[in-house]
């Protein structure tokens, strides 16, 4: 299996990790209401989002101090590993081991260039 096969199946399977445990807000409108409730954790969008969602994104997580991570997964991939149908734009798991797991294979699977990563 390639490299980034491996670290795209097992940052999905973080994402379902965390929603099987019940620390994964999904979708934008959820991740937004974890940032309000005092988040400290990256988000991770999905690499096919619109610019709106993805300005919103970026926006909520600079007024609140949590980080943005453009993780290279789309947002079907993303539905696909929690359960869900369609696409989902973002995730924040509310757990900081599980975040911290996620964000390190989100690094490892863009080969440590990340595609757009916005610091706290």
């Amino acid at each position: 299996m390639c490299g980034n096969k491996r670290e795209l199946n097992r940052l999905l399977s973080y994402f379902g990790i965390a929603k099987r445990g019940g620390l994964l807000s999904v979708g934008v409108p959820n991740v937004c209401e974890a940032l309000r409730c005092g988040g400290d954790f990256p988000v991770f969008a999905a690499s096919d989002i619109s610019e709106a969602t993805k300005k919103k994104l970026s926006d909520k997580c600079a007024f609140y101090g949590a980080e943005l991570v453009m993780c290279g997964v789309t947002g079907a991939e993303i539905s696909a590993s929690v359960g869900r149908t369609g696409m989902t734009a973002a995730v924040y798991i509310k757990n900081k081991g599980l975040s911290d797991a996620a964000l390190a294979a989100a690094n490892a699977l863009s080969d440590g260039k990340s595609e757009e990563i916005l610091p706290k």
